[in-house]
């Protein structure tokens, strides 16, 4: 844990991951990060997911400032916006037509809890259905329904409120190499 005056005196302890690392992180270039002290370190957290491109990729840091310096909109909740119109008339042009998907695209929000959340309710409207098979070990985010589906029980419990409708089964190999976990899940089902 790292020992800052700062982040102890100042930050909630509700936060995990930072206390997970020794480290005050203040450089980053495609997967690699260095600390305060200039210490490297691989970055295999990759902002939980969102850093497909790494960290500051040269095109990516380019388009990003040229898009701020002609005052591009930064937030706009779930507004119309030039840039989502681009977006939408590229993604379609290059993923839809291209496979002939008749799909409409649900911007979810800036998180993975917001697109569980998202997942979630579209599983349910489409199947009718309330309940959720969740597995062993997976974490899904810090909201309600994304909590619910999370395997640790201790984050589940911080919520102080039920969190139904979520069935939960065992990941391959989660009782070990000799127990079948395909028969295993059939047998609960």
């Amino acid at each position: 844990m790292i020992n800052d005056a700062t982040f102890r005196a100042l930050e909630s302890e509700v936060r995990s991951y930072c206390r997970s690392f020794p480290a005050v992180f203040a450089v980053a270039n495609g997967s690699h990060v260095e600390d305060e002290e200039g210490r490297p370190f691989i970055d295999f957290l990759a902002g939980a997911g969102a850093l497909n491109y790494g960290h500051n990729n040269p095109h990516i840091v380019q388009a990003v400032v040229a898009y701020l310096q002609q005052g591009g909109i930064l937030h706009s909740l779930d507004l119309h916006t030039v840039a989502k119109r681009n977006f939408l008339d590229k993604f379609n042009e290059i993923i839809l037509k291209e496979r002939k998907l008749d799909y409409r695209i649900q911007f979810s929000g800036p998180t993975g809890t917001n697109a569980v959340e998202a997942a979630m309710k579209i599983a349910r409207k489409v199947t009718g259905r309330s309940g959720i098979a969740a597995f062993t070990n997976g974490f899904h985010g810090m909201t309600l329904g994304s909590l619910a589906a999370t395997a640790n029980a201790a984050k589940r419990k911080g919520a102080h409120v039920g969190l139904p409708n979520v069935v939960r089964f065992p990941f391959d190999g989660y009782h070990g190499k000799h127990v079948d976990t395909i028969a295993l899940i059939e047998k609960m089902l």
